[in-house]
């Protein structure tokens, strides 16, 4: 699987992921995942579980572990439990892949998360919580403030837009389907407060995407691919998608 020094609890969940889809986990590099700042993603193969790690973005081990174990599980999704993936036709751009893989994620990550709790991860890496600290702090500067940092992880505007939504569907995803600490909670909800209240612009498409999500069972893979279909109509990006199992 690899030659990285895991601890066992790692190891373990791993090696359960790879009984379970079949298929061996394998490593790789790239220092460009997309958003800035991101340690490790999840890449889409047939065969195999890729997980690649960024070398630029060093983490602490448990924090690295956790996100290993975050990123395999979207593999477990995928082939075990029979959760959908885009295709696209010949053509499409990189950028808009991208775009879709975001609404994916906003989706995903919300199972993901609680799937890695259940077996002893934390749901969320040591960097969450300040971040959000900041976060508010911003928030309430106004929306030009926010949209300004937001844009130091991506430079295109509308990868910026989802990116801010996707802050607040994850906050309202922890505070609705995870055990958490209670001064973690407070300072989630207090986010998801200052974001309604300062993004009034984003709040509004976050608001429609909590309605998708809570008519649909995103824990089931039916419920997780109407769920993503809905979100990719709201923000007008089905055109160029289809939504197929693996």
């Amino acid at each position: 699987m690899t030659s990285f020094d895991f601890s066992p609890k790692l190891n373990e969940y791993l090696e359960k992921i790879q009984d379970e889809t079949g298929r061996e986990i394998t490593f790789q590099e790239n220092t460009n995942l997309g958003i800035k700042g991101i340690a490790a993603a999840y890449q889409y193969n047939p065969q195999k579980l890729i997980i690649i790690l960024n070398p630029e973005y060093p983490r602490a081990m448990e924090d690295m572990e956790r996100s290993i174990a975050h990123e395999a599980t979207h593999g477990y999704i995928l082939y075990k439990l029979g959760f959908c993936r885009s295709r696209y036709p010949e053509g499409v751009p990189s950028e808009y892949k991208q775009d879709v893989q975001i609404i994916f994620t906003i989706v995903e990550d919300l199972v993901v998360n609680k799937i890695i709790q259940d077996n002893g991860f934390p749901p969320f890496g040591q960097e969450y919580i300040p971040t959000l600290r900041e976060e508010i702090r911003v928030a309430r500067e106004g929306e030009k403030a926010g949209e300004a940092f937001y844009h130091q992880f991506t430079d295109n505007l509308h990868r910026e837009a989802l990116l801010m939504i996707s802050r607040y569907i994850i906050a309202w995803g922890f505070l609705n389907y995870y055990k958490l600490e209670v001064a973690d909670r407070n300072l989630i909800k207090e986010f998801t407060r200052v974001f309604k209240d300062y993004y009034p612009d984003y709040y509004l498409y976050a608001a429609k995407v909590v309605e998708v999500l809570e008519k649909n069972n995103i824990f089931t893979s039916d419920g997780e691919c109407q769920a993503i279909y809905e979100i990719l109509k709201l923000f007008k990006m089905d055109e160029h998608v289809k939504l197929v199992n693996a």
